[in-house]
């Protein structure tokens, strides 16, 4: 009758790791899973961040562009305000004057125009190096899951390996 306690205890233990095996491979699939829905926002972010960065991009050109277009039309009224020589001559000294008050004006303009495109490209270059980190960053964070899961894959067949040992040997066939 001690044999057949014997063995039924180890039954019911075999039952019990079988479950315990059952337990961990569901768990692994549902760590696989929110690692899977992680990474796949975390791709959305990183996407939707570099189409921001474009955006901002396009925007600092084409602010670029318009103060270029708004120069070229003020050199154009400029131009078409030109006169003949001999009025020019008379009238030389006030309108001189007055071209260096407004080409200093113009070139103080300019001067701050390229300051704040400096800026707003020194804050792209900013941006566009927080995004360089993201992607390392999420380049790493997908290195250590990979290295995560062939850890979880050594642990579980090394201990499907100890079980299957413990249970020969329990069995006595080892």
């Amino acid at each position: 009758m001690r044999s057949d306690e014997v063995l039924s205890q180890r039954i019911d233990h075999e039952r019990e790791l079988r479950e315990a095996e059952k337990v961990a491979f569901d768990h692994e699939r549902e760590l696989r899973r929110v690692h899977d829905d992680q990474e796949r926002e975390l791709r959305l972010q990183a996407e939707a961040a570099v189409e921001k960065a474009r955006q901002l991009q396009f925007d600092t050109l084409e602010l670029r562009l318009e103060g270029m277009n708004e120069f070229r039309a003020q050199l154009a009224k400029q131009a078409s305000t030109f006169m003949p020589i001999a009025a020019f001559e008379r009238e030389h000294t006030g309108l001189r004057e007055r071209y260096e008050r407004e080409h200093q004006a113009l070139i103080e303009r300019h001067v701050r125009d390229i300051a704040d495109l400096s800026d707003k490209i020194v804050a792209q270059e900013k941006v566009t190096i927080r995004q360089d980190v993201t992607q390392e960053v999420l380049r790493n964070i997908s290195d250590s899951a990979s290295t995560n899961r062939r850890w979880m894959i050594g642990i579980l067949v090394t201990s499907g390996l100890s079980l299957l040992a413990l249970t020969l040997h329990l069995l006595g066939l080892y």
